[in-house]
């Protein structure tokens, strides 16, 4: 991901409370950014506005040199893919560890079973879970529901034109 290198205004008006932010951020490729702050102070604004689930009311976002609109759509997105973990790691209670972070390439890939199994396996390895596949979220603690969350925002349809997810957004 890439932000605007000059100072961007970025202001958001939930409510009655204004946040502003004055942001010149560049991340390069496989660096890890934090944002961290006092309650109310607009960090989990900025990580909405950042993955498109937000627009700001002011100021602009670029990412790899892209002014980002707001609300994310399929084209806005063509070859950038943006994870995202929810604080409450929002998992279906109902699916296994397996279906909950193969979840999108279940329903909207024309993958091989078998080779989302492997994407599944794969991604669960690199948050240091192995062997938790067949598990309820009922079965996990909170930080291993943490990182099925992670797992889940990491995996991607190796068959359509994307790269890697770039951002991976964790509103603690």
């Amino acid at each position: 991901m890439y932000m605007s290198p000059k100072p961007a205004m970025v202001a958001k008006e939930p409510l009655a409370t204004t946040i502003f932010l004055l942001l010149g951020l560049g991340i390069r490729h496989g660096e890890a950014v934090g944002i961290i702050g006092p309650s109310g102070t607009g960090k989990s604004t900025v990580l909405k506005i950042i993955a498109g689930l937000l627009a700001p009311d002011k100021g602009e976002v670029l990412i790899r040199g892209r002014r980002r609109h707001g609300l994310i759509s399929d084209q806005e997105i063509s070859g950038l893919r943006i994870g995202l973990v929810f604080q409450s790691a929002a998992l279906f209670d109902s699916l296994t560890v397996r279906e909950n972070v193969g979840f999108l390439l279940y329903e909207n890939s024309s993958m091989p079973e078998d080779q989302i199994h492997e994407l599944v396996t794969e991604s669960l390895a690199a948050v240091g879970l192995k062997g938790v596949e067949e598990r309820l979220p009922s079965e996990l603690s909170g930080g291993m529901k943490k990182r099925v969350a992670l797992a889940r925002s990491i995996i991607f349809d190796t068959t359509k034109d994307a790269i890697e997810p770039e951002v991976c957004s964790i509103a603690e």
